[in-house]
């Protein structure tokens, strides 16, 4: 195989994941459990927010994301676009690799919500967007070895078929723009009600 592959008994080959780096699966639970008590109970902040990033907290942006995922095209397309890329890095790199990543990105998007906290007084989400992304690839990488270019491309084609469906479905401003780390979460939280089939 070429530089950077390994091979797993006679299978097609696989990048490469600098197994001896990561951490031991139970370290990085742990620590994805500590982020998760962190995002929990992360103390409110008083910042004077510009009215279109008014949001503080999920609870109060869910409204607002259901709002804007009105139509069952929208929410299929969502759902769709998030199961891809699960089921592409699941089949790419396997269960173990696989779980690590989640892991990862769990620990990056609560992370990230502290990211959200520190940038609220900014009048775009972009600030917020690159310590998101920031966030769950350093997550990423530490937890799995993932390199950083291919979460960002795994995390990038996660957004196609969302935005299709807001532009040319719903024809509206994704909230992404706006508030990116509660947007994301939101489209996990789609996904699910679409597998439980309780839609919002």
């Amino acid at each position: 195989g070429g530089a950077g592959m390994r091979r797993e008994g006679a299978g097609a080959p696989v990048p490469a994941m600098a197994s001896t780096h990561r951490p031991p699966l139970h370290i990085c639970a742990a620590l994805t459990a500590v982020c998760v008590a962190i995002a929990l109970h992360r103390p409110a902040v008083a910042a004077a927010r510009p009215p279109s990033r008014s949001f503080a907290d999920f609870e109060s942006f869910w409204p607002l994301y259901v709002q804007q995922h009105s139509l069952t095209t929208t929410k299929l397309l969502h759902g769709v676009g998030t199961t891809l890329v699960v089921l592409s890095i699941a089949v790419r790199l396997g269960a173990a690799s696989s779980l690590r990543v989640g892991l990862g990105l769990v620990s990056g998007i609560c992370l990230s919500l502290l990211g959200a906290d520190a940038t609220a007084s900014c009048s775009s989400g972009l600030p917020e967007a690159a310590v998101m992304v920031s966030l769950i690839v350093g997550a990423v990488r530490l937890y799995s070895g993932l390199p950083p270019s291919q979460t960002a491309a795994h995390l990038a084609c996660g957004y196609v078929l969302p935005w299709v469906a807001h532009f040319f479905v719903e024809r509206n401003r994704p909230a992404t723009f706006s508030h990116p780390t509660f947007s994301l979460i939101g489209d996990f939280a789609l996904l699910g009600s679409l597998l439980t089939g309780r839609l919002p």
